[in-house]
């Protein structure tokens, strides 16, 4: 099987945002799509007919991981992007009733990222013309969300770290984070908990996944923006300094 070269690879790409992004490469043509999923959905049967290649991999298994990363040096030659998009949100609450909730948090946010951005290095430093390394945290980091503690904690220090690994992959690899904020409502949510959302934000409406590939976009084709963390959260943190 020849080599793939200058792939994309999202990670988490069975729902929401990473199914959206996915859709999107994969209807730009420009580069060969890899995902990775947990559990089987008809959405990923789906990207892999529209040409995706599907890797299953359980980011809570540091062995699987390793694995997922040798089999991808042996079948890809170089890659475009690292998008770091899986994730898991649990409460507090959460987690107090099953308490591998927390490590699951981390092993998500923050080791499995560590591991794949080591271990896919080599690979995103064979992308002639640079490579882009983009990590999802969350705007509610630089907020007070008490229900949330361990969750916060885990997009925080994925923060640091992509702003450190900017550092050490740089001038080749460029590496930044998207802190969204509200993108789409879940379909079991009340008028009342809309409402409530919208009212903290400067722009009070839901804008859908396609600012976040908006963002991917801008990231990948500027060459001057490296370790930062992109806010996309609609004014959030000026919606709450409106009411105190």
């Amino acid at each position: 099987m020849e080599q793939l070269e200058q792939a994309v690879l999202i990670t988490g790409a069975g729902q929401r945002v990473g199914l959206h992004l996915a859709q999107q490469f994969l209807e730009q043509g420009e580069f060969p799509v890899l995902i990775t999923y947990r559990k089987p959905r008809p959405e990923i049967d789906a990207l892999i007919a529209q040409g995706a290649r599907a890797f299953q991999v359980d980011f809570n298994d540091s062995e699987q991981v390793q694995g997922f990363i040798e089999q991808l040096k042996a079948e890809v030659k170089s890659l475009r992007a690292l998008i770091h998009n899986a994730s898991i949100w649990i409460t507090d609450q959460q987690i107090a009733e099953q308490t591998d909730l927390y490590q699951q948090l981390f092993n998500v946010h923050v080791r499995a990222p560590y591991q794949l951005t080591l271990g896919l290095q080599v690979l995103l430093a064979n992308c002639a013309g640079g490579s882009d390394v983009i990590s999802f945290s969350d705007a509610s980091v630089q907020l007070n969300r008490s229900e949330y503690i361990a969750y916060l904690s885990s997009k925080a220090a994925l923060q640091t770290q992509m702003r450190v690994f900017a550092s050490k992959l740089a001038p080749a690899i460029k590496v930044n984070d998207i802190a969204p904020g509200l993108l789409m409502f879940h379909a079991h949510d009340s008028e009342e908990e809309r409402q409530s959302r919208l009212s903290r934000q400067a722009l009070p409406f839901e804008p859908g996944p396609q600012v976040i590939w908006q963002s991917v976009q801008y990231l990948m084709n500027n060459p001057y923006v490296t370790g930062i963390s992109l806010p996309v959260d609609g004014g959030v943190c000026l919606g709450q300094a409106e009411r105190q």
